[in-house]
């Protein structure tokens, strides 16, 4: 059977944008054992994954008018070799300030991947499609996170918390050769005023003063708030304060992404019998929900693992209803400007990401679950309320 066009290319963008999840999710486990070997607390290695993050936000205002100038494949191969170097020094880091530097700069390869895919995407589809095929991407991608900590978690405890990192190196290496053999331009024409100030900066104006983006970008970053609340403080809690094995939380991880997958295969098959603002309202009230159950299991002083991964293992689902919706609605309007709106709801997507991981992790030295939940909880409700207060009377999608 002859798979469909858009199915594969989907899948070619997912292994660009995968290498941001293994980044994340095939380093958690690796948190503890790095707190060890560089003789630190756990705080400061935390502090690494915000620093990913960072660079991830930052190098989301890079490549999209980089890719709008010169194309999506030369930029998407450019950020996959810098991704090789600096995944190499992490894995080679001496000191825990090595490792944030190598971190930082890791984070703004990775971003690379998803903010060209998303350009890429609309290039060649519009509206309800283009939400299709960020849906089977998003599927594909699910895949990094949810067998990420799995390999982690053996790797590590086989060779050592810096074999994760040679991993990544390896699978980027072989992503940037199957890119430069598979993948075709989709930029019909460069702008060649992408990267001069004067209308780079009117671009961004023109895009920024759209209450429209701005709502959809506002809930597609609640989805990231969500999810790193929860990848902020899980091995720490689970791990350290719990007393699981790093095999352990690697499976229930992995087990807890596997929401992801569902979530975005269901998101895809739905959206042409629902559209995307009917499941866009479906995300947002399930994770408010999930976000109610997660708090309330935490003030009952349910701290076990189980309390933790079972709501959001479904809160995940309903991040994979919120994203795709999301950042398809806030693109929607800038056909001519792909790349530079990509970059700005990047940028904002993981800005809010990181700085929520910063504030988890300070506020979860106590051992519970209790920020996570709480962190969780308000960003599931931010979400609900840009939904029902703007987005409604504002749709694009």
């Amino acid at each position: 059977m002859r798979i469909p066009a858009h199915v594969g290319f989907a899948a070619l963008l997912a292994t660009t944008t995968s290498g941001t999840a293994i980044g994340i999710d095939g380093t958690l486990p690796a948190m503890p054992a790095m707190a060890e070997a560089f003789d630190t607390d756990q705080t400061s290695i935390q502090f690494t994954l915000s620093l990913f993050m960072l660079g991830v936000a930052i190098g989301q205002l890079v490549y999209g008018p980089l890719s709008d100038r010169f194309g999506r494949k030369p930029v998407i191969l450019a950020s996959l070799l810098i991704n090789i170097v600096a995944t190499a020094g992490c894995a080679a880091a001496l000191s825990v300030e090595m490792l944030m530097a190598f971190r930082f700069m890791h984070g703004m390869a990775a971003s690379g991947g998803f903010i060209v895919a998303r350009a890429t995407i609309r290039d060649r589809y519009d509206r309800s499609d283009a939400v299709r095929v960020i849906a089977i991407m998003l599927f594909f991608h699910a895949i990094a996170p949810l067998v990420a900590p799995l390999i982690g978690a053996e790797l590590i405890t086989a060779f050592g918390w810096n074999a994760i990192f040679v991993f990544i190196t390896i699978y980027t290496t072989t992503v940037a050769l199957l890119v430069w053999l598979v993948f075709r331009e989709t930029l019909a024409e460069p702008d060649r005023n992408a990267l001069r100030i004067l209308p780079m900066l009117r671009n961004f104006g023109t895009i920024s003063r759209s209450l429209p983006f701005w709502a959809y970008t506002a809930c597609a970053s609640a989805s990231y708030g969500m999810l790193f609340s929860f990848l902020a403080a899980s091995a720490h809690v689970i791990i350290t304060s719990f007393g699981e094995t790093t095999r352990t939380y690697g499976f229930v991880l992995g087990a807890t992404m596997l929401g992801t997958m569902l979530g975005m295969l269901g998101s895809a098959q739905l959206v042409y019998r629902y559209g995307p603002d009917r499941l866009l309202c479906f995300g947002v009230s399930s994770a408010s929900a999930t976000g109610v159950a997660l708090v309330a299991l935490a003030w009952a002083g349910v701290h076990h693992w189980l309390a933790i991964i079972g709501p959001m293992f479904f809160c995940l689902i309903a991040f994979s209803f919120i994203l795709p919706q999301a950042t398809a609605g806030a693109l929607q309007p800038f056909p001519r400007m792909a790349g530079a709106a990509s970059s700005l709801v990047g940028f904002v997507q993981q800005f809010i990401g990181a700085i929520t991981g910063m504030v988890v992790a300070a506020f979860s030295t106590d051992g519970t679950q209790t920020a996570l939940a709480h962190g969780v909880l308000f960003w599931a409700l931010f979400a609900l309320a840009t939904y029902v207060f703007v987005i409604r009377r504002h749709r694009t999608i």
